[in-house]
């Protein structure tokens, strides 16, 4: 059964244009699996990706936008994120021909130049400055 994540939604959209939290205005927000530890077995309470999205499988990233949030996940769980994510979000199905990659969503769906944010205790420097 899908999470209604409508809410959650609006709020992280909110955020994300909000001075009082982010100097300047985030275009995206990326929400990956992993812990600050990159460990193996998370804790529910690092589950980001599972509390925005509703999806519980162990790999996967979240991209929010301001007006759209897309899912990645590999073969595992495709018909797991069928079921957990609402008709908020789109599951990109990662190695099916025709699914982009979440840097060509990202390219396709922003303004050049603009601001993706994602958490610095989850995501690499190395990763990020893509």
């Amino acid at each position: 059964m899908a999470k209604p994540t409508g809410e959650l939604l609006t709020k992280l959209r909110s955020v994300m244009k909000n001075k009082a939290f982010v100097p300047d205005i985030l275009q995206a927000y990326i929400i990956p699996s992993e812990d600050a530890h990159q460990s193996e077995y998370i804790a529910s309470s690092d589950c980001r990706r599972e509390f925005i999205s509703g999806f519980s499988g162990s790999a996967g990233t979240a991209i929010v936008t301001k007006t759209k949030a897309a899912l990645w996940t590999d073969g595992r769980y495709f018909l797991q994120a069928q079921q957990q994510l609402d008709n908020n979000w789109t599951l990109m199905k990662e190695g099916l021909s025709g699914t982009p990659s979440q840097e060509d969503w990202l390219i396709q769906e922003l303004p050049s130049g603009c601001l993706v944010g994602a958490d610095p205790w989850l995501v690499s420097f190395g990763l990020f400055s893509i």
